[in-house]
């Protein structure tokens, strides 16, 4: 098919482009989002890629290129991944993946800022298992909204097996915008991922265990990704006691992990070992004030909260709005949905819907709103230099307290 293809162009005196095989682009923030970034594809045939990248897309070539820093052949996916260092914040850069049979298209992804006086867009949510049709909806979302990073909490899929993967991969083409912007992500481990190794291999993840810090926007946010399918002691504990101190001076942290500590569905297990290990510490310091769950395929947002054994305790925790911090998600990002029937008195809202977050932060504060996805069609996607503001067309979840969750720094 290709060489008739190739000859037709050829008879009708149109130049004869070669296109690389390539797919499931991908982007991740696994340490300092101002100065780098993972680009990784699935190299499906063709030989000696590399990435070609440039700060202008001119229609020439690009100038400057990086070879292939690790190849991973996992869930029948030939997973090539090029680390990217040294770049300037705050830029696009242009990029296209050049092989033995052509050039792929052309994406783009952004470094963010390294000053804090820039305002950063997270989408954060998981648990897109089982679901494509809705799921797929989420992604679309994601390339409307135009983030400058995707917090993906775990359960990609259902089994962790070879197909699903790929599936979801597929999927996640549509989280790409119509002028190739891709939006990196920054992941975690969910209890449906079997093994550390799966995040490593598919994602990059920079540690085995599966625990990492990304920075963004200078000093502006730490993002802690931590990792609820393995020991909340020994390594992982001391990882955030000094991930968490040596960040104090941020304006903000935020923990994101799997397996929420109270969860909204009653036949979820409350996460003891979390709480004992990972809340005091989160507590310890005035700039985690917000902490990103899923796992549970429902709704939440809560009052801002502290930890009490006190009387008027309600599983371990009470409302304190100076000094709280403030917990949401538990999906729900394509898994079935189930019912939010184990609300607390700390319980802002819950609910069994579709949604995914949408984080601005700011120095000033953290605003957290709460997406109806299954809408996407009805929504204006966003434009580049006007991300922070609301789209025509969106729909908020908020049923009895508001759209809008915002959160200040202690005083």
């Amino acid at each position: 098919m290709r060489i008739f293809l190739f000859s037709l162009l050829f008879t009708l005196g149109i130049p004869c482009i070669s296109w690389s095989a390539i797919n499931f682009v991908r982007a991740m923030f696994n340490s300092n989002a101002a100065f780098e970034i993972t680009i990784a594809w699935n190299q499906k045939s063709g030989e000696n890629p590399r990435l070609f990248y440039d700060t202008q897309n001119s229609g020439k070539d690009f100038v400057q290129q990086a070879g292939i820093s690790k190849k991973v052949h996992a869930k029948n996916m030939h997973n090539h991944f090029v680390r990217l260092t040294n770049l300037t914040p705050a830029t696009t850069y242009y990029f296209y993946v050049q092989d033995s049979e052509g050039k792929s298209r052309i994406y783009h992804f952004r470094t963010v800022s390294n000053q804090s006086d820039q305002a950063i867009s997270f989408v954060a949510g998981g648990d897109s298992r089982d679901q494509r049709e809705v799921r797929q909806k989420g992604n679309r979302m994601v390339a409307k909204l135009r983030p400058d990073a995707v917090l993906f909490n775990g359960d990609f899929t259902g089994l962790d097996l070879p197909r699903q993967w790929v599936n979801w991969f597929e999927d996640w083409e549509l989280s790409i915008t119509d002028d190739g912007k891709v939006s990196p992500l920054i992941v975690t481990r969910g209890n449906h991922e079997v093994s550390n190794q799966v995040m490593v291999d598919l994602f990059d993840v920079p540690h085995p265990k599966v625990y990492y810090s990304t920075t963004l926007g200078g000093d502006l946010v730490h993002i802690v990704s931590l990792n609820s399918e393995i020991l909340k002691v020994m390594g992982q504990k001391r990882f955030l006691k000094t991930a968490l101190r040596d960040h104090q001076h941020f304006y903000w942290q935020i923990p994101q992990y799997h397996r929420p500590i109270r969860a909204h569905v009653a036949k979820k297990k409350e996460m003891e070992t979390e709480y004992q290990h990972f809340v005091p510490l989160f507590e310890s310091y005035s700039n985690v004030r917000l902490c990103l769950e899923n796992d549970s395929h429902t709704c939440k947002t809560t009052w801002p909260i502290l930890s009490s054994k006190s009387a008027d305790s309600d599983e371990g925790f009470v409302r304190n709005d100076q000094k709280g911090i403030v917990y949401v998600g538990e999906g729900c990002w394509g898994a079935p949905l189930r019912a939010a029937d184990d609300k607390k008195s700390w319980t802002r809202d819950a609910e069994a819907v579709n949604q995914i977050n949408w984080i601005f932060v700011t120095r000033e504060k953290i605003e957290v709103r709460t997406v109806l996805y299954d809408y996407v069609d009805e929504l204006e996607a966003v434009k580049e230099d006007h991300r922070f503001e609301m789209p025509t067309g969106i729909r908020l979840w908020g049923p009895n307290n508001g759209t809008l969750i915002e959160i200040f720094p202690i005083k």
